[in-house]
Order: structure tokens, then sequence, then C-alpha cells
């Protein structure tokens, strides 16, 4: 029998097979061992494609190594016990500490090998035995006696595991108990009656554990239970409340959510959420109304949406929005028409100033040409007594000749063009401009 059982166990915490001076110095749970696992978990739930399967593959392997682990540490402790029970106190103490250097919490296996450590070298084993277990239990007896229960049970326990077929051990062993029951019991009652729920669900607990057929006490746990959970929720509610009062709504709501998350059918919790949604939808509503008026739309739409997270009706909230983003569209239309009018008004502006400057320069054109008719002569004549040098007066008068020529060639009126810039030639010969200005009438016309 223990030759499997070693396997498993080498198989298991990837060391080497132990029995005659091998021991287990390998860590549980190599690589090798994770690999073989998960080739199983892909042969039998399919492929490991999300991060969230592969997490849940894992942890059910590891279940599953755990549970493997303690049935072939169990194995290997029963056939440790059969070697305490044949007087090999050697190969018990050596089995029971290799399984602690595996699982330390194994307290059966502590317990053998303490007995086996205080039994090696014995002369006469089942004697040795015998008053162990004896010392055991007059230890546990008088424990007892003093009130010390808890380690009175706890001797008679490592008693009643080194040797089950003890009926003296086992009688005192489930006596004991009993009473420490009755104490949880008792103590638990107590706190019930000063409104201390946790602390009487601990006692009652313990004493539950000690005995399992405790009269009615599974329904008064759950009663308790029962009691507490309101009675937190109650807190709660009280916490959501203030956390409300202080301003702090989204605290307060995610607050109501606990409560409903432990308890979903709570009705005080499920008005107080709801009447707070409410209320708090009602205000952005408002507040978009206000900024709605204000013509502060975009505003409008982020307190509206707000609204709808608080549970604002979303038909009600879209109508709303809709009528906001048609508001939207026909102010940026007005303004897009409003700019488009601007410019055109702006446009017209600029041509009417370009049309009263072209009268302007026209209007200065004909009164200078008009007082310069009765200059030319005397103008050309000073001119022609002075050849080469033209005074600034007359570059000034022929460069205004010009402008009022150009004018005239602008508008087709070339006779009158022609004439201007003669003018402008004869006060200053040199004005090439009107050089230029007459050339071009004269190619047009094809005159010599």
């Amino acid at each position: 029998m223990i030759a499997p059982l070693f396997l498993g166990l080498q198989l298991l915490t990837g060391s080497c097979a132990f029995g005659a001076g091998v021991g287990m110095d390998e860590p549980v749970g190599g690589k090798d061992l994770d690999a073989v696992f998960l080739d199983m978990a892909r042969l039998k739930l399919g492929p490991i494609s999300s991060e969230e399967d592969k997490k849940r593959s894992i942890y059910t392997i590891q279940l599953e190594k755990e549970r493997l682990l303690r049935k072939s540490l169990q194995g290997i402790y029963e056939d440790a016990f059969e070697h305490y029970q044949k007087g090999d106190y050697e190969a018990a103490r050596e089995l029971s500490s290799k399984i602690l250097s595996v699982d330390p919490s194994f307290e059966d296996a502590a317990i053998l090998q303490r007995a086996s450590t205080e039994l090696k070298g014995s002369p006469k084993p089942y004697a040795s035995q015998t008053k162990l277990i004896e010392d055991r239990f007059e230890e546990g007896m008088a424990l007892y006696g003093q009130g010390r229960l808890t380690e009175a049970i706890a001797r008679w326990e490592e008693a009643s595991k080194l040797s089950p077929a003890n009926l003296r051990v086992r009688w005192w062993l489930k006596k004991a108990r009993g009473e420490m029951a009755e104490e949880h019991f008792r103590r638990g009652q107590k706190a019930y009656r000063q409104h201390r729920l946790r602390e009487c669900l601990d006692q009652w607990y313990a004493a539950l554990v000690l005995n399992a057929r405790y009269p009615r006490l599974v329904a008064s746990i759950s009663k308790v239970e029962d009691e507490a959970r309101e009675a937190d929720a109650n807190d709660k509610l009280q916490e959501a409340l203030n956390l409300y009062s202080q301003g702090l709504i989204d605290d307060s709501i995610k607050m109501l959510d606990t409560v409903l998350d432990a308890g979903p059918g709570n009705s005080k919790a499920q008005k107080l959420q709801a009447d707070i949604r409410a209320e708090m939808a009602s205000q952005h509503v408002a507040q978009g109304r206000r900024f709605y008026e204000a013509r502060r739309y975009q505003d409008a739409m982020d307190e509206w949406k707000k609204a709808l997270t608080y549970g604002y009706d979303p038909r009600a909230a879209d109508q709303l929005l809709s009528r906001a983003r048609e508001q939207i569209r026909r102010e940026d239309t007005l303004r897009s028409r409003a700019a488009e009018l601007a410019k055109k008004r702006e446009e017209a502006k600029k041509k009417a100033e370009e049309e009263a400057q072209a009268k302007a320069a026209v209007a200065q054109s004909t009164a200078a040409a008009a007082g310069a008719q009765t200059q030319p002569a005397a103008a050309a004549a000073a001119a022609a007594a002075q050849p080469g040098v033209v005074s600034e007066d007359n570059r000034a008068q022929s460069q205004r000749y010009y402008l009022s020529g150009m004018i005239y060639y602008q508008k087709q009126d070339f006779e009158r063009a022609r004439s201007e810039w003669a003018h402008a030639m004869q006060l200053d010969p040199s004005n090439a401009d009107a050089k230029a200005g007459l050339e071009r009438i004269e190619n047009k016309y094809n005159t010599p």
C-alpha cells in the first residue's frame, strides 16, 4: 500500500520517491505539474482563449492539486499510524515529519509525530502506548477539574486520535465538548440580549463546531443572521442619509448599492435610492432648462445627460436634447447668414469708397486741366527756353495730367486720354508714363 501513496506524493510534489532514507526536498507544485494540469484542462474544458478563462482554469487546477495532495497525505498518514500501532515509532515519526514538511497544518500528523518521538526506544511498545494515552487522559481530567475545558479537550482529542477505540476518552471528550458548546451558547444568548449580534453569532458558531447537533441552534443562527443583516443595512442607510445631507450624492447612492447587493429586497433602501435619484434628476433637468433659457445650449445638454444617469425618463430627455440641438443648428445658421451679410456690406462699403476716390480724382484732374489750359503755352515756352530743365510744379502738373488720362483711358475715352497725356508731355517731356500712354493709343489706332 505504501509504494502507490509515495508515488502519488512524488508526482504531486515533484520530488523523488521517498522511503528508505529518501526525503522530500522539492517544493510542492513545480512547472512540469502545472503543464500537466493545463494539458488536462485543455482536454476536458476546451481551448483556453481569454485571460479570464485562463484564470478560472488555473484556479480549478490549483484546487484539484490541493485535493489530490491532501488525499495522498491522508494515505501516507494512515501508513504512518499503522507503523505507530505496530510499535515502529521511528518509521511513524519519519513519515509524519515528511507529511508536516509538505503541509505544516496537518494536525493529526503533528500529534502522531509528538507521540512517536516520545515513545521512540520504548522496550514495551504496546504498554508504552497505553501509558501515553492514560497520561493524556489524566492530564485532560486534571484540566477539566480546574475548569480549563479548552485545554482538556485538546488533551482528549490527542488521546482520541492516538487511540480511536478508547471509549472512555471519547465519552469525556463528547461531554467536554457538549459543556463547551453549552457555554458558548449561553454567552451567545447574553450577547444577543445586549444586541451584540456579531458577538452572538461568533459564540453560536463556536458552539455549532463543538456540537453540530445542538438543538435548534441552526435556526437561531439563521434568525440572528437576518437580524444582523437588517441592523447592518440600517446602519448603512443612516450613513447614506448623512452622506446625502453633506451633498455627497454619488457616495450616498453607492452606499445604498451595497445595501441592495447584500439584500436586494430591502424596501427602505430601494425607496431611498429611488427618491434621491428622482430628486437629483429633477435638479439637473431644472438647471438644464435655466441654461436653455439663457441660450447656453451645450451646458443645458450636459445637465440633461446627467439627469439620465439618475434615471430620468429617456424619451423626455431625448426630446429636450433634440430641442437644444435644433436651437443650436438654427443659431449657427443665423450666425452664418449674419456673417455673410456683414461681409457683403463691407464689400459694398469698400466699393463705394473706391468709386468716391475715383470721382474725386477725376474732379481734381478736371479742375487741374481747366486751370492749366491758360498756362500750357507759357509752360511750354518756359520749358523751351530752358531745355532739359523741368520745374517741380511742371513735374507735378504733368503727373496729374497723366493720372487724369488714365481715368479716361479706363473709361475707354481714348481722345480725352490722348489730350491729357499730351499736356503731361508738354509740361514734362521726361514723363515716361505719359509717353508710354501716348504710344499705346497710337499703336491702338495705328496712326503715325
